[in-house]
C-alpha cells in the first residue's frame, strides 16, 4: 500500500497544476472564437495563445497564369491570450487590397480595435496589398466579433467590385490653388510653388536627447494641387500614441483615405506616428477636413492632461 503524501507535498502539486493552467485559453473560449470569427484557430501550448491564420488567394497572384504560395506570409492573421488586466489580449494583422483599406481601418475603429500600422506589402508585380496592424484588448468575445467585422468588410468590398480598383487622381494637370482661403482655414500662411498649396506645423521632440523639430521632419504637412474646385491633397499628420486612434477617427470621418501608419525615427520622446493620407475634392473642403484632424488631436491631447492632471500627477503637455 502506498505511503499517502505528506500535506506540504499536496499543496506545492497543486500550486505547480494551478500555474500550469494559469494564463490558458479554455477550449470552450477557442470553440467561441472559431465560431465567432468562422475560421478554427490553432492553440500554441507553449505560448498561451490561440491563432488564426487566413491565407488570401489575391496575395498569391503575380501575374494572370502564375500564383505564389500562400506560405511566403501572404496572409491574415489574429492572435488572441488571456491577460491580467483585461480578459484577453488581441494582435493581428489584415492583409488588404487597396480598396479595402479606407472601410477596413473605418470598420476597425468602429470596433473599437487600436490601428497602429499600415505599409504597402507588395512583394511582386501583381494586386498592390497593404498590411494593416491592429491591437485590442477586452473580452475573448468582443475582440473575436472586432475581427469578423473587419473580415466582412473585406467580403463585402469584393463582392461590389470583381476587380480591385486603382487610385486614380481626378484632378487637372496644371495647378492653381488660390491660397487665401486655405491659410484661413489653417489660420496660418502656406507657400506656393507652381500653383500647388503647401503649409507645414512644427511637432516638438527630443530625439537622442537632442531637441528636434520641423526642419528635422517632425512636422505635420499637407500639399494641395489642382484647381479650387477640382484638387487633390497629400499629406503626412503627426500623432502620438494618445491621439492617434482619434486622428484617425477624424481623418476617415471627412472621407480622408488612410496610405501609411508608421514610425520615421526610434527612440524619440514623445513617441511620433506619422499618419500618411490623401483626398480628392474642393481645396477648401480638404483643408478643412485636415483642420478637422487638427482639432481633434487638439481635444484628445487636451483630454489626456485633463485625466493625468485629476490623477494627481504632472506631464508636459505637447507642442504643435
Amino acid at each position: 500500500m502506498p505511503r499517502p503524501l505528506p500535506n506540504a507535498h499536496i499543496i506545492i502539486l497543486f500550486a505547480l497544476s494551478s500555474t500550469a493552467l494559469i494564463g490558458q485559453v479554455p477550449q470552450q473560449i477557442r470553440d467561441s472564437i472559431d465560431r465567432i470569427t468562422g475560421r478554427e484557430g490553432v492553440y500554441s501550448s507553449d505560448d498561451k495563445v490561440y491563432k488564426i491564420v487566413l491565407p488570401r488567394e489575391e496575395a498569391t497572384i503575380v501575374w494572370d497564369y502564375q500564383k505564389l504560395s500562400p506560405n511566403l506570409g501572404l496572409n491574415s492573421w489574429a492572435a488572441f491570450k488571456q491577460a491580467s488586466h483585461d480578459e484577453a489580449t488581441f494582435t493581428g494583422q489584415l492583409l488588404l487590397l487597396e480598396d479595402e483599406v479606407d472601410p477596413v481601418i473605418s470598420a476597425a475603429l468602429d470596433a473599437r480595435l487600436d490601428v497602429t500600422g499600415l505599409a504597402s506589402s507588395s512583394v511582386f508585380d501583381g494586386p498592390h496589398l497593404y498590411a494593416l496592424d491592429v491591437t485590442a484588448r477586452g473580452t475573448f468575445e468582443e475582440l473575436a466579433t472586432g475581427f469578423r467585422k473587419c473580415l466582412d468588410v473585406i467580403q463585402q468590398v469584393r463582392r461590389s467590385r470583381n476587380r480591385p480598383s486603382v487610385t486614380r487622381p481626378d484632378a487637372p494637370v496644371e495647378s492653381s490653388i488660390d491660397p487665401a482661403p486655405l491659410d484661413a482655414v489653417l489660420e496660418m500662411k502656406g507657400t506656393m510653388i507652381g500653383g500647388t498649396y503647401r503649409a507645414a506645423i512644427g511637432t516638438r521632440a527630443l530625439l537622442y536627447g537632442e531637441p528636434v523639430g520641423r526642419e528635422m521632419g517632425m512636422s505635420t504637412w499637407v500639399s494641395v494641387a489642382g484647381t479650387n474646385d477640382r484638387s487633390v491633397a497629400h499629406g503626412d499628420l503627426v500623432a502620438t500614441m494618445d491621439n492617434l486612434q482619434n486622428v484617425l477617427k477624424a481623418l476617415r470621418a471627412k472621407g480622408m483615405s488612410i496610405t501609411s501608419i508608421r514610425n520615421h525615427t526610434l527612440g524619440e520622446q514623445p513617441r511620433l506616428v506619422f499618419v500618411q493620407f490623401r483626398g480628392e475634392g474642393s481645396a477648401v473642403g480638404l483643408v478643412r477636413a485636415i483642420r478637422f484632424a487638427l482639432d481633434a488631436q487638439v481635444e484628445s491631447a487636451a483630454s489626456v492632461t485633463t485625466k493625468v492632471v485629476r490623477s494627481g500627477t504632472t506631464t508636459p503637455k505637447a507642442s504643435r
